[in-house]
């Protein structure tokens, strides 16, 4: 009899929570009956309306990931019950069979803890892919997690909500582009006329250095005087060697056969020498003698920062300054000019990152026009790629831009750029950010994606000055 008592009790307890999850979802502050509709609702409803259906369904925990608007990456767009440690599914990494899985199948796949690791042990998971358009195309997932070994069948209501998730992904309004977003597609050819506008002799001393063979770029650090060199190459000797020298020997005889094989190398293409006033007065002569001699066939290329360096031979001096191009910082650019090189350096970094489509605010924009760059081009690329890989949408809104993030190399170095460390420091930093982006800064995740523990993570970032 107790038996039966226990048995009406069980049945009595479903009731009440049936009757306990009717009354929740008809409350009228509830979040899942938002009159906001496509890319407004997935922002913005959907991670509070994610929790409420967790709440009510009697979920332990469960995540929803969505692909990017504007690429081929995935972002946890909604999450629940994981608390401050989080989790990651390895086996719904991309690539791995839990991933394929899911993609390839229309109806929701369960996964036990038994079969592969789950938040809940012992439990059990529910993954419902998402897709939308007219192909149907896989843009995410959502995954539900109960304890226990008892499937649930709820994998309908799963189904239907991911169903909803689909409708306002195709409501999603298109990127946006902006008019002065049609440099998106900018080559060297393309960028002349705002080189121009920076160094306004540039023409004159072009002809010049197409007579004369040699040329000095002088500049503030970070002003853009390797990639106008670059520019230079390109239109002068394009499809040939370019070779950057950012030190030469001191011992003055390795000197003499170090030039000979560079020239070698570079003919008929361009030598690139960079800081030639920090050179000692021994390899100021060499190097001045080589140049103007016949010796070499190939064309001259000195990059020179504005800062004094050791002493200088008179006639070295003139050498350099013969024919000359000097690049003004950001403080005597006019406003127009300055968003001219934000807009045009952004679309570059954004394709860069394959984040097309992306977009700055006016405000962000505004706070843009209004920053001190010290380092020029150099401060401005790693505000802009700081923004572009900590944001989910594709719009950089004034948030996104704000903390002292200049002071960080964000940018990975040219090919020929041979600092090891800061190279592989840019590469971190970028990876690190990347992660946060995707897992909404969970340290959990983001550890066991990027393949390294918590604690190494938190060293690293405290490393490179991102914690």
């Amino acid at each position: 009899m107790s038996d039966i008592r226990h048995s009406k009790r069980y049945v009595l307890d479903k009731v009440i929570k049936f009757k306990q999850f009717h009354s929740m979802t008809t409350t009228s502050g509830s979040s899942i009956y938002s009159s906001a509709t496509g890319r407004a609702w997935i922002e913005k409803i959907l991670p509070p309306a994610w929790t409420e259906l967790c709440t009510n369904l009697g979920i332990k925990a469960g995540v929803v990931v969505l692909k990017s608007w504007e690429d081929e990456s995935f972002y946890e767009s909604a999450s629940f019950g994981y608390g401050e440690e989080g989790f990651y599914y390895s086996f719904l990494a991309r690539g791995e069979s839990g991933w394929n899985r899911v993609k390839n199948q229309i109806t929701p796949i369960q996964f036990t803890s038994r079969e592969t690791e789950l938040f809940c042990d012992p439990g059990f998971a529910s993954v419902v892919a998402i897709r939308a358009g007219r192909e149907r195309e896989f843009v995410g997932f959502l995954l539900a997690e109960w304890e226990g070994e008892e499937t649930q069948n709820l994998d309908s209501i799963l189904y239907l909500f991911a169903e909803k998730i689909s409708k306002e992904r195709e409501n999603g309004s298109p990127p946006e582009t902006r008019d002065s977003g049609q440099i998106a597609e900018i080559g060297f050819e393309d960028k002349s006329p705002l080189v121009s506008q920076i160094v306004p002799s540039l023409s004159e001393k072009m002809d010049l250095f197409r007579q004369s063979k040699i040329m000095t770029i002088f500049g503030p650090q970070g002003s853009g005087k390797k990639t106008l060199a670059k520019w230079v190459h390109h239109h002068t000797a394009s499809n040939k060697t370019c070779l950057f020298l950012s030190s030469i020997p001191e011992h003055l005889g390795k000197l003499e056969k170090a030039l000979a094989a560079w020239a070698l190398e570079t003919t008929p293409g361009t030598m690139v020498f960079s800081e030639p006033k920090k050179w000692t007065l021994g390899q100021q002569k060499i190097v001045s003698d080589w140049v103007q001699s016949s010796e070499h066939h190939c064309q001259i290329l000195f990059l020179q920062s504005i800062e004094e360096g050791l002493e200088i031979l008179p006639g070295f001096d003139r050498f350099l300054k013969k024919n000359s191009i000097h690049i003004p910082g950001f403080t005597f650019l006019e406003k127009n000019k300055l968003e001219g090189i934000i807009l045009s350096l952004f679309q570059d970094l954004a394709k860069e990152q394959n984040r097309n489509g992306m977009h700055l605010e006016p405000a962000a924009l505004g706070s843009l026009l209004e920053r001190d760059y010290p380092n020029h081009f150099t401060d401005l690329k790693n505000i802009l790629l700081s923004g572009i890989l900590k944001s989910k949408g594709n719009r950089i809104e004034e948030m996104a831009l704000e903390g002292d993030i200049s002071k960080l190399n964000l940018g990975v170095p040219d090919a020929e750029d041979l600092d090891l460390r800061s190279g592989i420091q840019a590469l971190e930093r970028q990876k690190i950010l990347n992660a946060m982006r995707i897992f909404s800064g969970n340290q959990i995740r983001m550890a066991k994606a990027l393949g390294i523990s918590r604690g190494a993570l938190q060293n690293k970032m405290k490393q490179l000055g991102i914690l």
